[in-house]
Parts: structure tokens; C-alpha cells; sequence
């Protein structure tokens, strides 16, 4: 159910900035991945780009146009390294095992996670496929 009632989400992230985070992650019901408190997320897990179905939460515009535009840029080969891009149900365990991990939405656009729970998101470092991508900023955000 949709509700304007976003109370959790500002309890979400004030309990990840008291514990040193910038954002957190919620589960579903089944203890899914789902979402960051107001963004999507996103893994890169064996040349697959993972993005959380969309039937429990809401499909941002930033994310819907990043899944729009990525297929084609792999199918350029502007994105060495990624063959696919798949909306699936995403584990926890899957998540966390994932090689890169990235927030999507129009107020971060498309930002890096190295960090999750105290436990490094792929080596640790600083690399993620897409906030290289040849598309700008606008349109991203321009999409909805």
C-alpha cells in the first residue's frame, strides 16, 4: 500500500547517520532486498547489473531510465564488464556478496556503496561501472 506517511524513512536514516551511514536499506517482508529510504539500489554481481523487482516498491524515474538506457549502452559495448541488466529478486546474502552496490534516484543520481553493515561491498574500493556513463545528469532525471 502507498502511503505519504514518511515518518520510517526519516527513522530509516536518522538510525544510519547515528551509526556513521549515509543512507539505509530496507527489506521486504520475505527479507528481500528492496530499497534505500528514498532511492532505489542497484548490485553489479557476475557481470549482471541487479536491480530489485519492482511489485513491493516503488520504480523511481532515475532507475526506470537507467534501465531503459543501460541495455543499450552493453549492447554498444560502452560498458565492458556488464552483460546484462536483470530485475530479480535479490537476497541479502546475494547483496551483500555483490561486487559493487550503488543508490539510484534523482537526489543522488547514481552513487557508489562501499561500505554496508562494517563489511567492504565487493574489494573495498572505490569502482563502480556506471557514474561513468556517457549519458548526462538531465537525463536521467528528465525521464518521468
Amino acid at each position: 500500500m502507498k502511503s505519504t506517511n514518511y515518518l520510517p524513512n526519516a527513522l530509516v536514516l536518522q538510525e544510519a547517520e547515528e551509526r556513521g551511514a549515509f543512507a539505509g536499506i530496507w527489506l521486504d517482508d520475505k527479507g528481500f532486498i528492496a530499497e534505500g529510504q528514498n532511492m532505489n539500489v542497484a548490485f553489479v554481481k557476475d557481470g549482471n547489473l541487479l536491480v530489485p523487482t519492482f511489485d513491493k516498491i516503488l520504480s523511481g524515474c532515475t532507475a526506470l531510465r537507467m534501465l531503459e538506457l543501460v541495455p543499450q549502452l552493453i549492447a554498444a559495448g560502452a560498458l565492458p564488464g556488464l552483460n546484462d541488466v536483470k530485475t530479480k529478486v535479490i537476497s541479502l546474502e546475494e547483496a551483500k556478496g555483490a561486487t559493487e552496490m550503488m543508490l539510484i534516484g534523482s537526489g543522488v543520481i547514481i552513487t557508489p556503496v562501499v561500505m554496508w553493515d562494517d563489511e567492504p561491498i565487493g574489494n573495498g574500493n572505490l569502482h563502480l561501472s556506471l557514474p561513468h556513463l556517457p549519458f548526462q545528469q538531465s537525463d536521467l532525471i528528465s525521464s518521468c
